[in-house]
């Protein structure tokens, strides 16, 4: 594929991605998630794992260049930055340090100077991202983006989890938000994030569900209630349970901060913007009522939601999407998935042809000592 034509492609992608969303009604900051460096450089011993056959494949493999990456974000933030009256907006993203090269990492800090845009990034979620950054730059690899000068007040640092004291403090020094995925985590066997330790170096925190394959609900209220037990299973002291009341502001407070709208979403408020949702209080989930914050973190699950706006839009009222045909979106969804038997089967094939290699480069990074413990049991 040409520069062109990959260039092309992803811009089709992109304006039906921004088109689903503004049709929707939805309130979204979406970033471009594009890897530029071959993939057995993203991982620790992986190069010396694979065989020659494997490699020089994976080395093939076409990989876009910084220049070309800058000009489709450039053109992305040109159409549809501030589109839909504000509601849709751009953000940026390296997926993960590892993934790009330094040049490309500092040019995405650029352009989310220059535009105001929050910049996403997936930090030390497992015990392997640990180890990688230690081989690969000899250091963390919090340190390593705060030694490229991206690590700052716009940063998202989703996970965070593989942390130590020193990466702590760069993270509060930064004024960074941390992303803390839970369900994901679980999922995908991360580890626990270190909550309680970033909230007393008062590092703001949202929730998020990462991707769909990592958490496959997507929805929010479990995420909440997740976030709100998984640490009590890694610090048998209960003060520093987080309470439901911290949830909460992670929730709502923390997200508006890492999409870079403190002081226009997030509370009731003249001059806010009109995000809300309204909740049947008669539902099994508030039955009795006793202390509402925690009856939203630990029992709702989304099933008493009777209706939401979103900028000052009614999109949803009474289980029902009033801005597209839910039923018809989900009958073309489920015809596609049945043409798509011979990919989920080529890439299941793939998939077990790599699997020796990265099992033992995993089992090798586990085995590593890193001087923390974010497992439990």
């Amino acid at each position: 594929m040409t520069p062109i034509t990959f260039l092309m492609s992803l811009r089709t992608v992109l304006i039906q991605i921004m088109q689903a969303y503004a049709d929707c009604g939805m309130r979204a900051h979406v970033s471009i998630d594009q890897p530029n460096v071959v993939e057995y450089d993203k991982y620790p011993y992986l190069t010396d794992l694979l065989p020659d056959e494997i490699r020089q494949e994976m080395k093939q493999a076409p990989i876009r260049s910084a220049d070309d990456l800058i000009a489709l974000y450039e053109w992305f933030i040109d159409r549809w930055n501030g589109a839909c009256d504000g509601r849709l907006r751009c953000a940026v993203s390296c997926s993960a340090p590892q993934r790009v090269t330094t040049d490309y990492l500092a040019r995405l800090n650029d352009l989310s100077r220059e535009h105001g845009l929050a910049y996403y990034i997936h930090v030390l979620e497992t015990k392997l991202q640990r180890v990688l950054g230690r081989e690969k730059y000899g250091k963390s690899l919090v340190r390593y983006l705060h030694d490229q000068g991206v690590l700052n007040e716009r940063c998202n640092i989703i996970h965070s989890i593989w942390v130590d004291d020193d990466d702590i403090r760069l993270l509060a020094e930064s004024g960074c938000t941390v992303a803390h995925q839970p369900l994901c985590n679980m999922k995908i066997g991360s580890g626990v994030m270190p909550f309680r330790r970033l909230r007393d170096h008062n590092i703001p925190i949202c929730l998020g569900s990462d991707e769909s394959n990592t958490d496959d609900s997507a929805n929010m209220w479990t995420v909440a209630k997740a976030a709100g037990l998984i640490h009590k299973l890694s610090d048998p002291e209960y003060r520093n349970w987080p309470k439901a009341p911290e949830i909460l502001h992670c929730l709502i407070g923390g997200a508006a901060r890492a999409m870079q709208l403190t002081g226009q979403v997030g509370m009731l408020k003249a001059g806010y913007e009109a995000d809300l949702i309204l909740l049947d209080l008669n539902t099994l989930n508030f039955t009795p009522l006793n202390d509402l914050r925690r009856q939203l973190v630990y029992c709702e699950d989304g099933t008493s939601v009777e209706m939401t706006m979103v900028a000052g839009n009614i999109v949803y009222r009474d289980g029902k999407l009033l801005t597209v045909n839910e039923e018809a979106i989900k009958a073309e969804v489920r015809e596609l998935m049945a043409t798509y038997g011979k990919e989920i089967d080529a890439i299941s094939d793939s998939a077990a042809r790599l699997e020796p290699y990265y099992r033992e480069m995993y089992l090798r990074a586990a085995a590593q000592n890193v001087d923390m413990n974010r497992w439990v049991g």
